[in-house]
């Protein structure tokens, strides 16, 4: 179930561009790969001072890899036992100091409280159920990112997600994960690009989201606005991804922007991150 815009949601916040004004579509190239070690990768954000936060779908705990190639593992703490991991995606919220997870099988949304440049460990604050999105346990929430107030079309912080697939969509939730989600209109050359919504991510310098699809081994850029009472997701590009050898890249699991608008993409069979230089 997914729910219109309302009061409650705030004004309308980034400006569309003019009638006849046409977004221009971000350009990257591609710049050395990070190893973050990780099994099973399945998500990527990340944090203040060039650092990132990795998750895996088999590992309770989040791997943080440095600047210099170190990694530190991040447990979490209000997990169940026997199923502690199946994350699929990861969010994080700098300025509320807010973490966020789905599982994807358990469709669970999980909150935590935790300051990435402190020493302190992340905080169980919330659990939110999310099966009310529907379709198969394998296609629910596959990536997270978190979407600034003046980057937000409804002039408030919140909480993108991509579902897989059956069917694809982009939802926005509240900036902590609750209340039942906004669904984004998506522009039909969206779907014609991307068989599947592996991942999600939000530009620093434009605002623009960018989806992933593992299928298709592409990247998508959207431009979100509001249209009376509906969100709307116009198609600005696309571009292929591709291993050294020139093959579609395999596996794209995570997306995220670091603080200088490069763009980084992490594959799950080797846990790697591609980092592709804005331009």
């Amino acid at each position: 179930m997914v729910s219109r815009i309302g009061s409650g949601w705030g004004a309308a916040g980034v400006t569309a561009p003019r009638a006849g004004q046409k977004a221009s579509a971000a350009r990257f190239v591609p710049k050395g790969r990070i190893d973050t070690g990780a099994k099973e990768a399945s998500d990527v954000v990340a944090l203040p001072g060039g650092r990132f936060l990795v998750a895996g779908d088999t590992s309770g705990a989040l791997r943080i890899v440095e600047k210099d190639g170190r990694v530190t593992k991040l447990p979490l703490e209000g997990l169940p036992k026997h199923k502690p991991s199946q994350f699929e995606g990861v969010a994080y919220d700098p300025v509320a100091r807010t973490l966020l997870l789905s599982r994807e099988e358990s469709r669970e949304l999980v909150r935590y409280s935790w300051d990435a440049n402190g020493t302190k460990a992340p905080s169980l604050e919330k659990i939110y159920d999310v099966k009310h999105l529907g379709g198969p346990k394998n296609k629910g929430l596959e990536g997270l990112a978190f979407l600034p107030g003046d980057a937000s079309p409804t002039g408030s912080p919140q909480l993108l997600g991509t579902k897989e697939g059956k069917p694809r969509e982009l939802v926005m939730f509240d900036a902590k994960g609750g209340k039942h989600p906004l669904e984004v209109k998506l522009d039909d050359r969206l779907k014609n690009v991307c068989s599947d919504f592996s991942a999600v991510a939000v530009d620093p310098k434009s605002g623009h989201v960018f989806i992933s699809s593992d299928e298709s081994s592409v990247v998508a850029e959207l431009a979100l606005t509001k249209k009376g009472d509906h969100l709307e997701a116009t198609y600005v590009g696309s571009f292929p991804l591709k291993d050294e050898q020139g093959d579609p890249l395999p596996r794209i699991e995570g997306l995220t922007f670091d603080q200088k608008g490069d763009l980084f993409v992490l594959t799950e069979n080797d846990g790697k991150l591609l980092k592709l230089a804005r331009q």
